[in-house]
């Protein structure tokens, strides 16, 4: 029997080894030939197209190549920290690019999946940041020296990591009506991550999944199968 896999969050870093070794892990141990796995964004803690992030991660792209030539058909959606993924790059090793959102249908129900950034509402700083920035990144991607895109990386995340401490949490979380909008729009379930709190609730026949970061040595996943969904705690070591 075939399942489908959904995981958020697992902000692999380039000099963490035993991170990547766990994602790695959970690839080889968790998916059989037939399987299905949705990232559901923030893959990568942070993501830009030269050499030496390249490098960091090929050991992980090689694995999910290995993956899809093996049968297992994996999609990707970008995430705030790994919006610069490109479709080429991922379709290269086999991975279905997804974008910020996407509709599958599994089973003959419908799925709506996305990262989650989109869905909270509240958060209208970082919405208004993404629309007015996320388009100058990408050009300064195709434009920076890497060691230069590196470094103003690294002090972007430090000041965004203090921007977040400083808001108001209501922020960061999901708008209930939007959530319902896509129940509305005929969706069955709506699964994303973003937050790094794991939320459930239930609007009749409709579900809606929030996932967990993954964090030391487990991280969390949703699998379905034969019309059931269950959440998974994956911890190896």
């Amino acid at each position: 029997m075939s399942r489908t896999l959904f995981l958020a969050d697992v902000h692999l870093q380039a000099n963490n080894t035993q991170q990547q070794q766990l994602f790695m892990t959970f690839l080889e141990r968790q998916l059989s030939p037939g399987d299905r796995l949705y990232i559901l964004g923030d893959l990568f803690d942070y993501w830009a197209n030269n050499a030496t992030v390249y490098q960091a991660y090929g050991r992980v792209f090689e694995r999910l190549q290995k993956l899809s030539r093996s049968g297992i058909r994996a999609g990707l959606l970008i995430g705030n920290r790994d919006f610069l993924l490109r479709r080429s790059m991922l379709e290269r090793f086999g991975i279905d690019y997804l974008g910020e959102e996407a509709a599958v249908t599994l089973e003959g129900k419908k799925f709506f999946l996305a990262h989650g950034h989109t869905l909270c509402l509240s958060d209208t700083q970082f919405l208004q940041y993404r629309s007015r920035m996320w388009p100058v990144f990408r050009a300064l991607d195709l434009l920076l020296p890497g060691c230069i895109e590196n470094y103003l990386a690294a002090r972007f995340q430090q000041q965004s990591k203090k921007v977040i401490l400083a808001q108001d949490p209501s922020c960061f979380q999901f708008t209930r009506s939007a959530i319902e909008e896509k129940f509305q729009a005929g969706y069955d379930y709506v699964i994303c991550g973003h937050t790094h709190q794991p939320e459930t609730f239930r609007s009749g026949a409709h579900c809606f999944y929030a996932l967990p970061a993954w964090e030391g040595s487990s991280g969390s996943y949703l699998e379905f199968a034969d019309g059931k969904m269950q959440l998974h705690n994956f911890q190896p070591f």
